[in-house]
């Protein structure tokens, strides 16, 4: 048992101290963010250490103050109000650059609350002159004076501030920062209200390490901004980093560098081992970059906070570019990949900050498109293609919640029976403001913001309902073609989905044909897997615009499918003379036992050809374009 020469209650300080060392030691060893809050959140830790153990020396040497110089008895006593009001200001500090307090409320912000702070600091400063906040007399020792409370009035303050910064930043934060920040700040103001209560106790080191440990957990872990398994700081470490840097206004640019067709990678030599070859990079760019703020996003998304030369834009991309695809081949793996890039020029960063996910998210999402037609950098036409999605993502959402997307429908002609069979239905959307969408448009937004699959399920319970309630059937038609989205077919559930939507409407499901577009054939088990399950249905399914992907022929051979359409843009080559390849590529579909489709038959001469080389059936403008259910009706009237 310890014999303390004061009256005070030491147990609540000391059992703060090794909870407050291994904290400390545990956040400097790790990787912390570079930004302000960070700082601030260190100075709170060291100073209220500092104050703790300063106020227990400081409480027993004033008991016995005559045995030690006055000049210590000063400093040591100095050393405990001076962490006490740092920690008060630092506290409010890392408050208002989370919730972005100074930067909502201005520089004035700034300099009023450093008022307090700056007058508590000189006073305690002064006082072996001036006896401000304390004195100590050599025969009565230590006296609290006239101007003591200033250190509580520095520390209310604050702690209103606090309150002040929350309130102006609370719709920008996220749920743990709003809880994390206000439970903290409570419970500062609780343990200045019992120190003040029981005044021989000394709990005020107490509140403090809840205050720290409510911070650590809610937000400052380094963990939570660090992915362990690529070995970079995450999406949300960016996120803060790329605010603080704008916030000091230092020129930066973020560069976007993405793995090409990753969910295809990953389904072809799985996840591990493309997340191997993604942490052997990151290994190597780290190595030769060390001080380079580099950021894994996920899904084979990587960002750079470049300082380089703003003017050459698209060197500073393309030497990234270059940097990744040169540590790939030299990490040895076996696995072929290439990178996208894509770069955000500081004024656009800084002017979109609010919206910087989406940014990223369109950047990463166009780049292969825009580097194929030698774009690597964000521009305003670009940034206009951005709100038009936006826009058209809009108008998606509320189009599906009022099951307003339309179903047209184009009529397949049978060279075979010299009448139209069946008929492709293709999906439609006009807003009142948009006016027509374009169906690439809206359904590439679907695929990307996940709506593609109620999309698909709406359009095919529209697709059941005409076929059931037109009995259609009876006016010669035989199937209906049904594209199927990539994303779609990534959908597990998806051939139960479709069958129960055809079996509310009494539609049997061998009366669809499901096309499936060549670009995702490179996916070979994930679209096998699929196609036997749409099968087992009842369904058959098709290869849609072939001539437009890279498939590997061999391999589409073996696919369960009977049938392949032939993209229009082979079609149209072949009929202005630009190339010979549609009389073969029929051919060798049709050795295969598979009935050939081509689209964009615009005359009657590219009707008549096209039958004699072969072709089952044929789609295009000759025929009709696509048009609303009862103007198709009218046409098969017409033509019966």
């Amino acid at each position: 048992m310890i014999h303390w020469l004061s009256d005070y209650n030491y147990d609540f300080a000391l059992a703060s101290i090794p909870v407050q060392l291994l904290i400390i030691l545990f956040y400097s060893f790790r990787r912390n963010l570079p930004i302000r809050s960070s700082h601030c959140f260190l100075a709170v830790m060291i100073s209220n250490l500092t104050m703790t153990l300063a106020d227990i020396v400081s409480c027993e040497m004033n008991e016995v103050w005559t045995s030690f110089p006055m000049w210590i008895m000063y400093a040591i006593n100095m050393l405990y109000f001076l962490p006490f009001l740092i920690r008060g200001w630092a506290l409010f500090a890392y408050t208002s650059e989370v919730c972005g307090a100074f930067r909502k409320l201005g520089r004035w912000f700034r300099i009023v609350t450093l008022i307090p702070v700056s007058v508590g600091v000189f006073l305690t400063l002064s006082t072996p002159w001036t006896s401000a906040i304390f004195t100590i007399n050599p025969e009565t020792g230590y006296h609290n004076c006239a101007l003591y409370q200033t250190i509580y009035f520095s520390t209310y303050f604050y702690i209103g501030a606090s309150f002040v910064s929350l309130i102006v930043g609370w719709k920008g934060l996220r749920k743990r920062n709003r809880v994390g920040l206000f439970s903290c700040n409570t419970a500062l103001l609780l343990g200045i209200i019992f120190r003040k209560l029981f005044i021989n106790t000394l709990v005020t080191s107490y509140f403090s390490i809840i205050v720290i440990l409510i911070i650590f957990f809610s937000a400052e872990n380094p963990d939570l901004f660090y992915d362990r398994r690529i070995g970079l700081f995450n999406k949300y470490a960016f996120a803060l980093i790329c605010d603080d840097f704008l916030e000091k206004n230092i020129p930066v640019s973020a560069i976007m560098v993405s793995a090409h067709d990753f969910d295809t990678a990953k389904h072809l030599y799985g996840a591990n081992q493309i997340q191997r070859q993604l942490e052997l990079v990151s290994k190597r760019i780290k190595g030769i970059t060390p001080k380079t703020n580099i950021f894994y996003l996920g899904g084979g998304r990587f960002i750079i906070l470049s300082r380089e030369n703003a003017d050459t834009p698209e060197l500073t991309a393309r030497k990234w570019k270059r940097q990744f695809e040169r540590q790939l081949k030299l990490s040895n793996e076996t696995v072929p990949m290439t990178f996208t890039v894509m770069l955000i020029p500081f004024d656009i960063l800084k002017r979109e900050i609010e919206r910087i996910e989406e940014l990223i998210n369109f950047a990463s999402g166009r780049s292969y498109h825009e580097n194929q037609r030698g774009n690597y950098a964000i521009t305003e036409a670009i940034l206009s293609k951005l709100q038009r999605e936006k826009d058209i993502e809009a108008a998606l959402k509320k189009a599906l919640e009022q099951h307003r997307v339309e179903v047209f429908f184009q009529p397949i002609y049978s060279t075979g029976a010299d009448r139209v069979v069946g008929a492709e239905a293709l999906a439609r959307l006009n807003d009142d403001n948009m006016g027509y969408i374009p169906p690439n448009e809206f359904i590439r937004v679907a695929e990307r913001n996940g709506d593609i699959t109620e999309l698909g399920r709406q359009i095919f319970d529209r697709v059941c309902r005409f076929v059931n309630n037109e009995n259609v059937v009876n006016q010669g038609i035989e199937f209906i073609n049904v594209t199927l989205s990539p994303a779609q077919c990534l959908d597990d559930d998806l051939a139960a989905d479709l069958s129960g939507i055809a079996f509310k409407h009494g539609v049997p499901m061998n009366m669809f044909d499901f096309e499936i577009t060549e670009s995702f054939i490179d996916d070979h088990q994930a679209i096998v897997n699929q196609m036997t399950r749409l099968q087992a249905s009842g369904a058959e399914l098709s290869l849609d615009d072939f001539g437009t992907g890279t498939s590997n022929i061999a391999q589409l051979l073996k696919l369960p499918i009977h049938v392949v359409k032939l993209d229009m843009s082979v079609v149209h080559s072949y009929f202005k003379g630009e190339s010979k390849l549609l009389p073969d590529l029929i051919q060798m579909f049709r050795n295969s036992n598979m009935k050939i489709v081509v689209e964009g038959v615009e005359t009657v001469d590219m009707k008549t050809q096209l039958a004699e080389m072969g072709c089952d059936y044929e789609q295009g403008y000759f025929f009709s374009k696509p048009v609303p259910p009862s103007a198709f009706l009218a046409y098969l009237r017409a033509t019966r």
